[in-house]
């Protein structure tokens, strides 16, 4: 090839012998990747890693400080569930006495105490006058007084009992009513603290699906 038959520069510079060597390549996907581009896509992937690393926060103090109050709450309501029960058995029982007309062994002790008196001050009236109680037509006037004045005694308390056995249950049922309270205020806590706990979950959540999503699109775009 003779010399003058070669390209001159104006003719090679058109042809685009001067240009990049990768000017005519296929573009790549990384080719608009700036390096501000790639701090921002590290920040985003640095701050994910920190969130994830430290992971969710706990709840605030007034949580803890009601969670504790919890344990004490549910003790008191098993305490008082247990006492009401007791006393609820007790009026249960003095009620089925009452009913059936029997007496306690207090009341019984105190019948016979009064029946005991009842029949000596008679004798004792009877004698001073020279004469005796159980042989004395007059007598069997003044035994009946006394066996009246026994059973009426009896029926007193026996209506003591009944009454005493009513009020038994209506403290029972108070007893009941207080246990109710503490099991509600506490399970108003753990509701109030699960709820919260929830909500923060939730955020938490979703502030992680936000950030992966952020990250997500702008890789995208990157590689588009």
């Amino acid at each position: 090839m003779a010399v003058g038959d070669l390209p001159t520069t104006e003719e090679l510079a058109s042809a685009g012998a001067f240009d990049s060597p990768n000017a005519y390549a296929t573009p790549g996907p990384f080719d608009n990747f700036s390096t501000s581009d790639a701090l921002g896509l590290g920040a985003l992937g640095v701050g994910a890693g920190l969130m994830l690393g430290k992971g969710e926060s706990p709840l605030p103090p007034e949580y803890a400080q009601m969670g504790a109050m919890v344990p004490g709450l549910q003790r008191s309501s098993a305490d008082l569930y247990g006492k009401g029960q007791d006393i609820y058995k007790m009026g249960m029982s003095d009620i089925q006495k009452g009913r059936a007309g029997e007496l306690t062994i207090p009341q019984q002790a105190e019948l016979n105490q009064y029946s005991t008196g009842l029949k000596n001050m008679a004798n004792q009236q009877f004698a001073a006058m020279g004469r005796n109680i159980t042989q004395d037509t007059s007598g069997i006037g003044v035994t009946a007084d006394i066996d009246a004045k026994i059973n009426a005694m009896a029926q007193q308390e026996i209506r003591t009992t009944l009454t005493t056995g009513f009020q038994e249950l209506q403290m029972g049922q108070a007893e009941f009513g207080q246990s109710l309270g503490f099991s509600e205020a506490a399970a108003k806590i753990l509701q109030t603290e699960g709820e919260a706990q929830l909500k923060q979950d939730q955020a938490y959540s979703k502030s992680l699906t936000d950030m992966f999503s952020t990250i997500g699109k702008i890789a995208g775009a990157f590689m588009a």
